[in-house]
């Protein structure tokens, strides 16, 4: 029974990256017939409660942009527009990074305090448009506690009935861990469910510029879980469909965490002795390794490791990393590419 199991996962699995290649082919002439197809056989799965195939194709697919397809497809089952309804219901899901560090060991409760007062605001702001009814979870989660949420249970909470009262997004506590002396960057989602006229502006649209509320949002957010042992940088990105959430928290909290080590390490370097030799390694597989050294100070040797995700390309590290290092001042790096050749990187070219 588990074999046959595990071989109608692996063939449900095959037939979405299939008809996700076929769209992605420069030679395809059957691409929206394959995207009919494609968000067939995903609502079928996800209404089944078989979310293995697809939650593998989203994160382990053959190729990044069938990947990119099926994690599209997906969200796009989430939000289908109820055409039929007068009001729209939309889960949506807020990615948080939060930087947080103190001088002992702690255990940061996610629990806010009251989370009324983070929907206020959003209201003050003028965030939600032309929203009827809006809520958020009480407390904070994380990405393996959200990435493991059935599917099935998802969509349903996403589909309006006028007779029916919309679910309640509340998951249990992810508290945040901070080691003492230690800054760190953490990752949690803020889930909420809004409902709009479906001739309105979605909350995607509404709460898309996340410059007209931001940074009042991560100041609010900060004095709801913060204590008077540690300091809390709160950094939001804008509402965004569950999978798409997924994939751009932990897209974030990496480069929030590369950025924290590189400045923090460059910045201790100026100061003490002048420029860091700094090396980039690409050739190991599934990350991409960041050295920091000097001729002039043998203890001084701080490295990071930026992991790769199976659907990401060595090559979008690399760009993130470029850029902030021109942005810092940099003058130069070594590059090791994955096939083991080194070059210097000019940044003042």
């Amino acid at each position: 029974m588990a074999k046959d199991t595990q071989r109608d996962i692996s063939g449900a699995y095959e037939h979405l990256m299939s008809l996700s290649e076929g769209m992605v082919a420069p030679s395809s002439d059957q691409g929206k017939s394959n995207q009919v197809q494609l968000e067939e056989l995903i609502e079928s799965l996800i209404d089944s409660g078989v979310d293995d195939p697809i939650k593998q194709a989203c994160w382990h697919p053959n190729s990044l942009d069938a990947g990119r397809v099926v994690r599209q497809a997906t969200d796009n089952i989430f939000n289908l527009v109820q055409k039929e309804s007068l009001f729209q219901l939309d889960l949506f899901v807020i990615p948080i990074i939060l930087v947080v560090g103190s001088q002992k060991n702690i255990r940061l409760s996610t629990v806010m305090r009251d989370v009324g007062v983070l929907q206020d605001l959003f209201e003050d702001l003028g965030v939600l448009g032309h929203c009827k009814n809006f809520g958020l979870a009480n407390s904070l989660t994380d990405h393996d506690v959200l990435n493991g949420y059935p599917l099935k249970s998802w969509k349903e909470a996403g589909r309006y009935h006028s007779s029916k009262k919309p679910m309640t997004l509340d998951f249990s506590e992810c508290p945040v861990e901070v080691r003492a002396g230690s800054e760190a960057a953490q990752l949690r989602f803020l889930c909420g469910v809004s409902l709009s006229p479906s001739s309105a502006p979605s909350i995607f649209e509404s709460a898309g510029n996340i410059g007209r509320w931001g940074i009042k949002f991560a100041e609010a957010l900060s004095q709801q879980i913060s204590t008077e042992d540690c300091s809390i940088l709160a950094i939001p990105r804008p509402p965004m469909p569950l999978i798409k959430s997924l994939e751009e928290g932990y897209w974030s909290v990496r480069e929030v965490g590369f950025q924290l080590f590189a400045s923090n390490a460059i910045n201790h370097a100026r100061l003490k002795f002048g420029e860091a030799d700094i090396s980039i390694d690409s050739s190991a597989g599934g990350k991409v390794l960041v050295r920091l050294s000097s001729l002039f100070d043998d203890s001084f040797d701080r490295t990071f490791d930026f992991p790769v995700a199976p659907y990401e390309s060595h090559e979008q590290v690399l760009s993130i990393m470029d850029h902030f290092f021109r942005d810092i001042g940099v003058q130069r790096y070594q590059l090791k590419s994955a096939d083991n050749s080194e070059i210097y990187v000019n940044c003042e070219g």
